[in-house]
């Protein structure tokens, strides 16, 4: 039975390989192919000239061919390597060892409707491969994508499993709209796709950057496109791989919140006294009444006897301590014939939380055709099924709940009571100003999920009308449906606090969308007398979406219910519904001309029509132009020795416009809505009132006027290669939503005003720093620069106001002030303290404030006050006038690899990088000093400005006693008093922070299992790997992780604000690649 296996198999290896020319076979010829380190499988072996005739070689690197006797030359072919030509004379057996390939300009680039090579390329592109996707074991392409091309700056907005991304390239080009690039799948557009399309399954992902690559996508240029290709199958025997990992995630960093059980009672007591809350502190912490005649100065002693040594709950070790548990699995599938070829994928992948009830789960399954029906006819098929899961929404806002617990219960709760009891309702009763729920009890109370779904076909038929001329119809369709629903039972905040009206609720939420493209193609390429290559691109274009959802939210279950499974006995208390539906029509054109592989020029040029906009606005043309010179194929350069040194140097220039229309359907219309009117005392009269958006039928296209320079550089034979652009983005016509006079009847109106501009320089260098037979090292560092500027705005405005945050974290303004960079945050200059030093203390007791010292902008201060820098005229007093105190935009981004091969082992260390940005560290101002009984971090909690005298348990009055209760007074944080815990409102520049940062984010080891040992199992290649993600963070930051995202969706103008957002965590990996 053996025998007749091996001999099955050894039949299905000589028909895959067998030569189409077999009949004609004159000479039988052998031979093995390898590289520096072991054979090649799957390498093409044809005889020069007649691509008929060929084989590839098997799971040995050996191959067999039989050749005419009149073939001269075989050519060796592979991905990777440099093509080899060897002279048959005489020989029948061949030892063949291929070089890889270190020339990069004949990787081919998508670049919107076509492939073209490097080489030829004159727009900027970043390209990041399958094989450097791969390297990073990640849920998402987004993931993978971070810090791998210049220019495209990718942060998570949290830690939590599912958690979505910003992405911007070159800065954004919008204030107010969208700055998501557009996703271009295989040809198709499709929404959030770095999120959607597995890792796996993806070949190359093509980033377009300037106006002369993205013109040809016209409208929905402006952000940038990011061009997916998605893996196909491959000629030759049928292909099994699996890919798999499990990852062990862990909390990344703890903060230094007070832990000391002593300490953090006598800081309860201090905050006690100074702020009238005496009785509540002995309800909670004391045994002793607070009208005791001891309670005061017997205070310190009892606490010292009471909680010195005593046990204390660290919450973040409670609730994020352990550790979570992520895993992937891939089956791909690859087969084919000299016509057609099949490729079927299977993906999943399921994350769980480091927080209970929080994680995601996703599958999905892929399959693409690609086939020859007859010569010169060609269709493809292309289609996917994905199903989302995804457990707490994909975010947690709560991380000031975790860390604000009290340590200790005191002597009303033990320790166990205080973890697993929900403690805000007795400790809100006590003090109002306790916010912070046990988010055990919580969590577990509270639930979110949104489970999706997305099914997408694609499908083209291709014909070559003549031998120069090429006909591609292609269309697409795209359904999504996803449901979002949340319960909050009857251990949740809002029923215990609200019973009455509130109580038990829930929500849920679906929404359904479809989409269709279609795209008509009419491609000629030829080239003239050997030097005049000519290729031009005319096309049609149609694109329709519609959505729509529901939602409905309900309180007051009854107790006991089934959930969100019966509604009938819950409250409705309120409901919604969204219809929207959108379209654009579009004629594009290019045209690329080569003389000589010498001068390349691209022109492009595209009319859209969008439903978005009124009669005679809605089509806009958006044209392009670009050259680029390659100095190196010039005779001059090549007869120099400089050529010896510089193997390739480009020139590269364009300019371009692209367009944006990312705004609500018919704002040019004034919409009206449905209301209740009640009539004479009557309730239930329908009647229609006007939005309060006026609509503007001159609303128009906001765009973008691009232009690039770049250099492309290789030298050493190629091991050294840069490239760099300058570009320069001016967007003008922004959509923005513009406040108009009330005496119009409404609030505000879309308009065209305001520009914007991007400026900026890119770096990519690629080096091969050792290569010998068995060890190799290579370097990737990217580098992006980039400077924005608010050129104008909307008539008589010269800035316009973006705030976030809330009153306990300070409510950040971040203006687009003209003339000045986007990302910048107004609030108060934080100036230290008032210490005894800037006080004269009267004969009754009283303090004045010293001639020179900054004035408060009311009352008198105290010691220990917080200092604001004087902002009036003549510099004397803090008037609250809001001035700038950070940027959140970083100066420079980019990402460095180093890569290490030895015989079967490698070793890759990623780290990325930020320079020069600032983050409003919102997380620490919501955890100042402002509610009783909640912790604090040990920067307030150990350090700050005593005003209570330990001997009499009172407040000190006396300036020596308290400069003795302080000593290095100036270098404390502020006091506990009233006046402090009212500037928690205050956007202080005290929380602005460094962002700058270099982490270590992935460092993999791997080995390649020699063949040999592999051959036996019917094991093409194997691999297993260890990666450690998120490894290191070097930063002066002090929160949990400086990379974060933007205050709200307007990304380019509120960027760096974090707060309380679920923590990164650390991962540790282990992979196995195996091919079939």
């Amino acid at each position: 039975m053996r025998i007749l296996h091996k001999n099955l198999c050894l039949l299905m290896l000589l028909l895959i390989g067998c030569p189409l020319g077999i009949f004609a076979q004159n000479k039988t010829i052998t031979g093995t192919v390898r590289d520096a380190i072991d054979v090649v499988i799957g390498a093409s072996v044809t005889v020069k000239g007649d691509k008929t005739i060929g084989t590839i070689t098997d799971m040995d690197g050996n191959f067999k061919l039989s050749v005419p006797a009149s073939a001269k030359d075989l050519v060796i072919s592979f991905i990777g390597y440099e093509d080899q030509t060897i002279a048959i004379g005489s020989k029948t057996h061949f030892e063949i060892t291929l070089k890889e390939s270190s020339i990069m300009l004949e990787e081919v680039v998508a670049i919107g409707y076509a492939k073209v090579k490097r080489k030829d390329l004159t727009g900027a592109t970043s390209s990041v491969s399958s094989n450097e996707l791969a390297a990073v074991p990640a849920m998402t392409a987004a993931q993978a994508l971070q810090g791998k091309a210049a220019g495209v700056n990718i942060v998570t907005k949290s830690g939590a499993p599912g958690a979505s991304a910003n992405i911007t390239v070159r800065g954004g080009t919008s204030i107010t709209q969208s700055t998501e690039p557009l996703y271009i799948v295989d040809g198709f557009e499709m929404s959030d796709a770095l999120s959607n399309i597995d890792v796996n399954d993806i070949e190359s992902i093509d980033i377009l950057k300037d106006a002369s690559s993205t013109a040809i996508y016209g409208a929905r240029g402006s952000n940038g496109i990011v061009l997916i290709t998605t893996k196909s199958g491959k000629k030759g025997k049928t292909q099994v791989s699996y890919n798999t990992y499990f990852s062990f995630d862990v909390l990344s960093k703890k903060l230094d919140m007070m832990s000391n059980a002593e300490d953090f009672v006598k800081y309860q007591y201090e905050l006690a006294v100074l702020q009238g809350g005496a009785t509540n502190f002995s309800t909670v912490f004391d045994n002793v009444a607070s009208d005791a005649s001891d309670f005061y100065t017997g205070a310190y002693s009892r606490i010292a006897s009471r909680y010195a040594g005593a046990q204390t709950l660290d919450w973040q070790d409670e609730v994020f301590g352990g550790s979570a548990l992520t895993q992937n699995h891939n089956v791909n599938v690859s087969t084919g014939t000299d016509k057609t070829q099949v490729m079927l994928s299977y993906n999943y992948s399921g994350q769980d939380g480091l927080l209970v009830n929080h994680g995601v789960n996703k599958s999905s399954f892929r399959a693409k055709i690609n086939s020859e029906l007859w010569k010169g006819i060609r269709v493809d098929v292309n289609t996917m099924f994905s199903y989302n899961k995804t457990m707490g929404g994909g975010a947690y806002s709560g991380m000031k709940s975790v860390l604000l617990q009290p340590i200790v219960g005191g002597t009303k709760y033990t320790l166990d009571e205080l973890l697993n009891t929900q403690t805000y309702p007795d400790l809100s009763a006590l003090d109002t100003s306790y916010d912070t729920a046990n988010p055990l009890i919580q969590n577990q109370a509270s639930t979110s999920e949104k489970r999706s779904r997305i099914y997408t076909v694609n499908a083209g038929v291709e014909f070559d009308l003549l031998k120069y001329l090429t006909w591609r119809t292609a269309g697409s369709y795209t359904w999504t449906n996803s449901k979002s629903k949340s319960f909050a039972d009857e251990n949740s905040t809002s029923y215990i606090m609200d019973a009455a009206n509130t109580g038990i609720n829930g929500s849920i939420d679906n929404a359904e969308s479809f989409k269709w493209q279609i795209t008509n193609t009419l491609n000629y390429n030829q080239t003239f007398a050997q030097k005049h290559k000519l290729n031009v691109l005319l096309g049609h274009e149609v694109t329709y979406s519609e959505s729509e959802n529901n939602k409905m939210s309900l309180v007051k279950f009854p107790f006991p219910n089934f959930g969100l499974d019966n509604i009938s006995q819950a409250t409705l208390k309120d409901k919604s519904v969204g219809h929207s539906r959108n379209g654009i029509v579009s004629a594009f054109a290019r045209l690329n001309y080569t003389f000589d592989e010498r001068y390349l020029l691209t022109a492009t040029v595209r009319g859209d029509g969008s439903s978005k906009f009124a009669k005679g606005n809605k089509w806009g043309i958006f044209p392009s132009v670009s050259g680029a010179w390659r100095v190196s194929e010039e005779k001059f350069w090549q007869e120099s020795n400089i050529s010896n040194t510089v193997n390739n140097l480009k020139l590269r220039v364009g300019y371009g416009t692209t367009g944006n229309c990312n705004i609500s359907d018919y704002m040019y219309t004034t919409s009206f809505k449905q209301t209740d009117y009640p009539l004479n005392n009557t309730e239930g009269n329908l009647a229609y009132v006007l939005d309060e958006t006026l609509g503007n039928r001159e609303l128009k296209w906001e765009t973008m006027h691009s232009t690039n320079i770049g250099l492309d550089v290789s030298l050493f034979n190629s091991r050294l290669n840069i490239t760099a652009e300058w570009y320069n983005n001016q967007v003008n016509d922004l959509l923005l939503k513009c406040v108009i006079p009330s005496t119009s009847g409404y609030k505000s109106q879309f308009q065209n005003v305001g520009k914007i501009r991007n400026r900026g320089w890119e770096f990519s260098i690629n080096t091969v720093n050792v290569q010998t037979k068995n060890f190799r090292w290579t370097s990737d560092l990217n580098l992006a620069f980039n400077k924005s500027k608010v050129v104008s705005l909307e008539d008589g405005l010269e800035s316009k106001t973006f705030s976030v945050g809330s009153n306990r974290s300070g409510q950040v303004n971040y203006y687009a002030v003209v003339g000045q960079a986007l990302g910048d945050m107004y609030g108060y200059v934080y100036d230290g303290l008032y210490t005894t030093d800037d006080f004269t203390q009267n004969a009754d007791g009283t303090l004045t404030l010293k001639e020179g010292v900054v004035k408060p902008n009311s009352g008198t201060p105290q010691p220990g006050d917080i200092k604001f820098a004087a902002d009036n005229e003549d510099g004397t007093q803090f008037t609250q006038q809001k001035v700038k105190i950070g940027n959140g935009t970083p100066d420079c981004i980019g990402g460095f690899n180093n890569t290490f091969a030895y015989k079967g082992f490698d070793l890759s260390v990623f780290m990325k990088f930020s320079i020069g940005n600032d983050v409003y560290n919102a997380t620490k101002h919501s955890m100042s000093p402002y509610a009783a009984f909640q912790n604090v971090p040990t920067e307030f909690g150990d350090n700050y400005y005593r005003l209570v005298d330990p001997s009499t348990g009172q407040k000190a009055t006396a300036l020596d006693r308290i400069k003795e209760l302080n000593p290095n007074e100036g270098s404390r944080t502020w006091s506990l008093s009233k006046t402090n815990s009212s500037y928690i409102t205050y956007p202080s520049s005290y929380y602005v922070e460094d962002g700058s940062y270099l982490r270590i984010a992935q460092v993999t080891l791997g080995y390649t299992l020699p063949k040999v040992w592999l051959k036996k199992f019917w094991i093409s290649n194997a691999r297993l790997y260890f990666t450690a993600n998120n490894l290191a963070t070097i930063t002066g930051y002090s929160g949990y992780d400086p990379e974060v995202s933007s205050g709200n969706d307007q990304v380019v103008c509120t960027p760096g604000y974090d707060s309380s957002t679920y923590p990164r965590s650390r991962s540790y990996v282990v992979g196995l690649n195996l091919t079939f």
